[in-house]
């Protein structure tokens, strides 16, 4: 019996993968944990295994299309072995049509579709093969599937409409799409902003013990370490969401948000509480050279509980940041400015920096995100190792 290939799940969250190329031809065979294709998730490329020795066939799905994970994808079958599938599976899921029992009624109108965007249409592999069938641009297809991907229905109802006039173009727009990482990070951020109701909190915290005390250490390396000691005293900051539980989470591990060509990608610093603040630094170093290089592993994305996005490097003093799901809170830092204070009735300059956490508010409540706050300022102001 022929083996099925399925799309991983690597994360909680995780609901689908971009297929980028297979490093395999259909027909060919392939040895058991021989590598089959490379896939983007929503955190990192990552390469799919033969499950089983045999010859690759059946393949469903083409580079750059987007596949619900767990889907088939492909079959490893024994020579001369026969494929038979119980359903043909489409790579998202399509809507059932009742079967009319009078006259059948006319096609309710569609929006208008958007204008056709240079780079490939996100579409199923069947919605390909009956738009072909039809003579159908799917650049003109509105796409009801997840993330917009055109699915086997929205051909059909195209091809029942008959065609349509598409928008011209003014001739000086330029158009970028929206795809690999930059269309997760959009996808992510919108479930992010549609299904966690945001509080967010702002203070400001005197760095001049934090100055001394980091040595050469960056300043996102002492956050880390501050944040990671407080959070043992902040466990619902450290928390997720699951159905109606609570869940409070045992590890600490602290997510970084690093800018890289494709994106902001997120290389997380494991057990961040019980490591110095120089074995966070050196970490902390390594993982971004690596993430901007593109060679970050699976596990060096996977896992985080708490994330912190430092944008003082830039002289932004001040902005909120989007909770990443299924995290309970996120931290954002702004630069650090020369500021008048007043210490005991005088008025002296003092190395400021402003942070802002946005906090799930299904979780946590104004005051516990202000203790939090307060925590991570006395910490960073006393610059002591905790």
């Amino acid at each position: 019996m022929a083996t099925p290939v399925i799309m991983p799940k690597t994360g909680m969250t995780q609901e689908t993968s971009t297929i980028v190329e297979w490093l395999v031809k259909e027909g060919e065979y392939v040895e058991k944990g021989q590598p089959l294709l490379e896939v983007m998730t929503d955190k990192v490329n990552m390469e799919v295994e033969a499950p089983a020795s045999g010859i690759l066939t059946n393949i469903k799905a083409a580079p750059n299309d987007v596949v619900p994970v767990t889907q088939v994808i492909a079959y490893i079958a024994k020579p001369g072995e026969e494929i038979i599938e119980q359903v043909a599976a489409e790579a998202v899921p399509v809507r059932e049509e009742p079967a009319p029992t009078e006259e059948p009624a006319a096609p309710a109108p569609m929006p208008a579709a958007a204008p056709r965007t240079p780079g490939r249409v996100r579409a199923t592999p069947m919605a390909r093969r009956l738009a072909k069938e039809h003579m159908l641009d799917l650049g003109i297809i509105t796409g009801t599937g997840p993330g917009g991907a055109i699915t086997k229905a929205d051909v059909l109802e195209a091809a029942q409409r008959g065609p349509e006039p598409t928008a011209p173009v003014p001739p000086a727009t330029r158009t970028v799409p929206l795809v690999g990482r930059r269309r997760i990070i959009a996808e992510r951020m919108q479930q992010s902003a549609r299904q966690a109701p945001h509080i967010a909190l702002t203070i400001e915290v005197d760095t001049s013990a934090a100055q001394a005390a980091r040595g050469d250490a960056s300043y996102t390396a002492m956050l880390i370490h501050a944040v990671a000691r407080v959070l043992r005293k902040h466990p619902l900051l450290n928390s997720t969401l699951r159905g109606d539980q609570i869940v409070l989470l045992s590890e600490i591990n602290i997510g970084v948000a690093v800018a890289a060509e494709d994106g902001l990608i997120v290389p997380v610093v494991k057990q961040a509480d019980s490591k110095s603040l120089h074995e966070i630094d050196a970490e902390l170093k390594e993982l971004t050279q690596r993430a901007r290089a593109g060679d970050l592993t699976l596990d060096d994305v996977t896992g985080g509980t708490f994330t912190i996005s430092n944008l003082g490097m830039f002289g932004i003093p001040h902005f909120r940041a989007i909770i990443n799901p299924p995290e309970a809170a996120i931290l954002a830092v702004g630069s650090i400015v020369e500021k008048p204070v007043v210490i005991e009735g005088g008025i002296y300059v003092r190395p400021t920096m402003t942070i802002t956490a946005s906090a799930d508010h299904r979780i946590l409540d104004g005051v516990l995100v202000a203790k939090f706050l307060r925590d991570v300022k006395g910490m960073l102001e006393s610059g002591a190792e905790q």
